[in-house]
This record gives structure tokens, C-alpha cells and sequence, in this order.
């Protein structure tokens, strides 16, 4: 056994994360054995501080997130990440979570989940089920009356009928009325979710998240001098704040999930039997289903959140790279040359996030945009006067519209912040550069026009423009079509 020394390697004024050297060599095979741990926070380089940072309050919650919908593999990091134990949990876990999805698909089209018809599940109706039993001494009979009001269960009540004798021993009553649209409201955004999880885990298992850490450093080691220190703070609060508010956007969507399945008595069948007068149902069977509902759902928007996370923390790290550029042009304090192969390795980071995480993100677009727009009509259509009704539509409307104002938001800040550079091009071959002559400034406003520093969504170029033109259009049609009666509402105020 070799004594253990302290061990920092620096290149290029970056010291990595390396401090304890053990040594063991083995007799039979003669090999050495190196265990690398991190530094700790009395490094004097702040970027090494930074990374660290990042490292421990960002990147590894999000690992912990591929971990748990099946993207990452388990132990990955570890040196025992090729055990057998490790290969058969990361061959068997992926699948498991393939057929929790495969039934979440399934039985949300069985229970007619969130109740999302717009013509039925926005009024009240009323059905009456009568369940009799056998014949008391005295020859009556007691019937139970369950009736199902506005979307609710209402309270079972005994009553009186004429005399009448029945020997049937089981009841099996289904509350919920037929699913409609099934294809549209249930298939169709089921399978472009699938297909978001098949590339994410095809995406992550290949990469294992290390385009993202390779981004922060990039953008850390070359981040000016000036906003290295309040500049790399902000930008980390910002991404801890986007992981909390993920955390908090999957809790309401599962806890309106939740609402929704107690206002309809879990969605499950009741067992009704006749032989005493008590209603007997299964709550054993419904507290089960409703729990894998959960698990189910909560998996389910945790890959939601994974896409958005990875995709929203990407173009943070880009705006935070553009803007380090765009300071030191202002400043006049790099020079050309330089601030091209920036600007060229800025085009590299976006055509990166235009890959897989933008093909990711666009499906889930669509599947963001569907249930927003499905949602805000279920709320202005409503005409179930209940406050846990109206509660649960206002939370599924801000739900999805929250995670796609997001991410589209995300997007068009980047493709605004990297427009500036071609204002400020302009600007300098106006008013000049340092000693740059007119054909060089040229130049560079021509390397500009082809740089190509444009997020896209759908193979489209995201601009705040854009984004507000067609949020205006669909609210001017949605006004057009509640005044023709299109979209009927009970109130005559809309």
C-alpha cells in the first residue's frame, strides 16, 4: 500500500476536482487502483467553487430525477456500475417503468381520466340506481338510491318500496358515463409521450446528462472576469430555482390529479351486494388502483419535468454564455478573432439543444398545448356550480399552460438575446472597433447573418414575436367563437 498523498491537478488555470491519491497494488495482476474525490470549499479558484456548486445542488438532484424514471442508470458513477447486480437492475427498472406507463395509458382511458368530455362532464346529470334487498319479516323491502350529481358521488340513502323478493346476490354498478373522443383526449397524446420517454432514454443512456455539465463549464471557464462572481451566483440560483418550481409544478398536477379521482370516488367500479343491508365495496381493491394511479401519474410528470429541466437549464446556461460575449463587445475589450470563436462555439452549444432535447421538447409541445387549450374550454364551459369542481378546473388549465409558457418563454429568450449581437455589429461597423479595419468589420456582420444563433421548436425559429402573434390570434378566435355560440357557456356575461 502506497501512503496516501494529496493530488491537484490545474490545466489551464482550471483545477479539477481530484485530491486523494490511494494507490493499492495487486499481486497477480499488478494493478493500481485510484480513488478521485472532490476538493473542498477551501479551493481558492472560484470556477473550480462554482462547478461544485452546480455539481452537488443541481446536477445531482437531476441525476437522481434520470435515476428515477429510468433514463439514467443506477450506480453510474460508482466503479461497481458493471456488477451483475447493477446490469440486472438497469435492464429490469427501465422495464418496470415501461409497463407502470403502458398501464397509466390504459387505464386513464378505462376511468375516462380527469374527466375532460366538454360536452358531458360540464353539466349536471343526474342518474338513479336502485339496489334492492330480500324480503324483511314484515314483507318491505329497503332499496338504496345512489345518485350521481354534478360529477360527485352523492350519499347513499335508504328508502321504502312495495313488497318484492329478489335472490340475486351481486350488483356490479359502473358510475362514470362512456368515454368520447378517445383517440384525441386520450391515444394520441399518450403516444407522443411515449415517444418523449423512448428518446430521452435513448438520449440519457447514451449521453448520461454530460452535455449539460460540459455546457457549464464551458460557459464558467470563459465567463468575463467582471461577471464571474455575481454573474455565476445568479445564474446557479436560477437554475436551483427552476429545479424547485419542476418540484412544485409536479405536486399541484399530481394533487389535482388526486382532486379530480376523490370528486368521482377514485373512478373505480362499486360492488354492491344485496344479501344484508349494508353496501359493501371493495376499498381495498380502490385504494390499490388509486395509489398505482398516483405512482403512475407522479412517474409520468416527472418525465415531463426531466424534458423541461434539461431543456430550460440548457438555454439558461446559453443566455449566461451570450451574455458574457455580448458585455465584452459592448466593452470593446476582446477582439474580433476571439469574440468569432466565441460566438462560433455559442452556435455549437444552440445547435446541440436544437438535437434531441429540442425534438423531445416539441413533442411534448403538442402534448402541453393540447391539454392547455382542452382545459382552459373545460373551465369557461363549465356549468357545474361546485367549488371543488371549478377548483379543479382552474388548477388543470394553469397546470399545463404554466409548463408550456415556460418552455416556450425559455426558447425565445435565447433567439433575443443572440439577435443583439447582429444590433451591436451594426453598431460597431457604424461608430468602428479598436483598430479594425472596414473589411474586417464586414466580415464579421457577414459571419453574424450566417451564425445561425436561433433556437428551434418544431424545425421553426422561436421569437418573443412569434410567440405573442399567435397567442393574440387564438384568443381573438376564442372570443369569436363564444360570441357565434360556438363554444356555448351558461354565462351570459362571456
Amino acid at each position: 500500500m502506497v501512503e496516501d498523498k494529496p493530488l491537484v491537478v490545474s490545466i489551464n488555470n482550471y483545477s479539477y476536482n481530484n485530491v486523494n491519491k490511494t494507490t493499492n497494488v495487486d499481486d497477480d495482476f499488478d494493478c493500481v487502483k485510484v480513488e478521485i474525490s472532490d476538493l473542498d470549499n477551501n479551493c481558492p479558484n472560484p470556477t473550480t467553487l462554482n462547478l461544485m456548486r452546480c455539481k452537488t445542488q443541481i446536477l445531482h438532484p437531476f441525476r437522481k430525477l434520470l435515476c428515477f424514471i429510468g433514463w439514467r442508470p443506477f450506480g453510474a458513477d460508482s466503479w461497481q456500475r458493471s456488477s451483475v447486480f447493477f446490469r440486472i437492475i438497469n435492464t429490469i427498472y427501465p422495464i418496470f417503468i415501461l409497463l407502470l406507463l403502458l398501464f397509466n395509458y390504459t387505464y386513464e382511458i378505462i376511468i375516462c381520466q380527469g374527466k375532460l368530455n366538454v360536452r358531458t362532464d360540464t353539466q349536471t346529470t343526474t342518474t338513479t340506481t336502485t339496489v334492492t334487498s330480500p324480503p324483511t319479516a314484515h314483507g318491505l323491502t329497503t332499496s338504496l338510491h345512489k345518485n350521481q350529481s354534478a360529477g360527485t358521488w352523492a350519499t347513499l340513502q335508504p328508502g321504502i318500496t312495495r313488497p318484492h323478493t329478489t335472490n340475486a346476490s351481486l350488483t356490479l354498478m359502473h358510475a362514470h358515463a362512456e368515454c368520447a373522443h378517445i383517440f384525441t383526449t386520450y391515444i394520441l397524446p399518450d403516444i407522443f409521450h411515449c415517444v418523449a420517454f423512448i428518446i430521452g432514454f435513448i438520449h440519457f443512456r447514451v449521453t448520461e446528462g454530460e452535455p449539460m455539465y460540459s455546457l457549464m463549464e464551458k460557459v464558467f471557464i470563459h465567463a468575463d472576469q467582471n461577471v464571474r462572481l455575481s454573474g455565476t451566483h445568479r445564474a446557479i440560483r436560477r437554475l436551483k430555482l427552476f429545479l424547485l418550481i419542476g418540484c412544485i409544478w409536479v405536486i399541484v398536477s399530481v394533487a389535482t390529479h388526486a382532486l379530480s379521482n376523490a370528486m368521482n370516488d377514485f373512478a373505480h367500479t362499486l360492488i354492491f351486494r344485496e344479501t344484508t343491508l349494508h353496501v359493501v365495496t371493495e376499498k381495498p381493491m380502490r385504494y390499490a388502483l388509486f395509489t398505482i394511479d398516483i405512482i403512475c401519474l407522479l412517474i409520468s410528470n416527472c418525465i415531463h419535468m426531466a424534458v423541461a429541466m434539461n431543456y430550460a437549464c440548457q438555454c439558461e446556461m446559453i443566455l449566461f454564455y451570450c451574455k458574457a460575449i455580448r458585455i465584452r463587445l459592448e466593452e470593446n475589450s476582446i477582439h474580433l478573432l476571439e469574440a468569432m470563436k466565441r460566438i462560433l462555439d455559442l452556435g455549437t452549444s444552440i445547435s446541440q439543444l436544437n438535437s434531441s432535447a429540442s425534438r423531445m421538447m416539441s413533442i411534448l409541445i403538442i402534448f402541453f398545448l393540447e391539454r392547455s387549450i382542452l382545459g382552459f374550454i373545460l373551465l369557461v364551459v363549465n356549468q357545474i356550480f361546485q367549488v371543488d369542481m371549478w377548483i379543479y378546473r382552474s388548477f388543470y388549465a394553469l397546470v399545463w399552460f404554466s409548463i408550456l409558457a415556460f418552455c416556450l418563454a425559455q426558447a425565445a429568450r435565447v433567439t433575443s438575446k443572440c439577435d443583439k449581437f447582429y444590433r451591436i455589429s451594426l453598431s460597431m461597423r457604424v461608430y468602428g472597433y479598436h483598430n479594425a479595419t472596414p473589411s474586417e468589420l464586414d466580415g464579421f456582420l457577414l459571419f453574424l447573418s450566417k451564425a445561425e444563433l436561433r433556437v428551434k421548436l418544431f424545425g421553426i425559429t422561436i421569437r418573443p414575436g412569434t410567440i405573442i402573434f399567435i397567442s393574440i390570434a387564438f384568443f381573438l378566435v376564442f372570443i369569436v367563437l363564444l360570441q357565434t355560440s360556438i363554444i356555448s357557456n351558461a354565462n351570459s356575461f362571456l
